[in-house]
This record gives C-alpha cells, structure tokens and sequence, in this order.
C-alpha cells in the first residue's frame, strides 16, 4: 500500500483497519458458532473515521487493497462508491484493479 502510494504521490493521512469479508467459522448445528461475521462498511469503526476525516478535509480519497476491502456485494460496492463521490468528494483508489467481466 504504501509503495503504491509512493509510486502515485499520495501522503497518507491515516492508516486504518476493519475487517470487511465473512469470517468463516466451524459448522456446528443449531449454535451461532456456526454463522459468519460480516460488518457492512458504514458500520465499520475504521471505514466511520476514514469518512470523518474525508469530511473534515483531512484527506481527499481512500486507498485500499482491492474493493472486496470495501464489499463484495455490487450494490453496497456501488452505493459507497457512489457516497464518497456525492457526499464527501472523495476519490478511491483500488491497489488491485477490478477486471471486466468477460462475455460468456
């Protein structure tokens, strides 16, 4: 992250962690062991301060890793890509690219 951050010129204002996919767990019948643990991003204390901070213009974008950093659901993917744009003026930036789907 921070190479790519290098390579682009971006400072980076703050270094911030949530975990964003399901956690898999050990399956065991009728017990709530058994389910996943997945937060939605809005809901996320780390994704809560990054947009604080966009807000506040202290930073000007986010950079992550890949989008699933974010979500793997297109629609939430969407819906927050679609929040920093509008509501705070944010750009992201994905480490990882997403590729097109190509046609069947």
């Amino acid at each position: 992250m921070q190479a790519e951050a290098d390579q682009l010129g971006y400072a980076i204002a703050a270094r911030l962690h949530d975990v964003a996919v399901p956690v898999t767990t050990t399956y065991f019948p009728a017990s709530s062991a058994s389910q996943g643990v997945y937060t939605p991003p809005w809901a996320r204390p780390g994704w809560r301060e990054a947009e604080r901070q966009l807000r506040a213009g202290l930073a000007d974008g986010v950079l992550v890793l890949d989008r699933h950093n974010i979500s793997s659901d297109d629609d939430e993917y969407d819906a927050v890509i679609k929040h920093l744009g509008e509501h705070c003026r944010a750009f992201l930036h994905l480490v990882i690219p997403e590729e097109p789907v190509a046609p069947t």
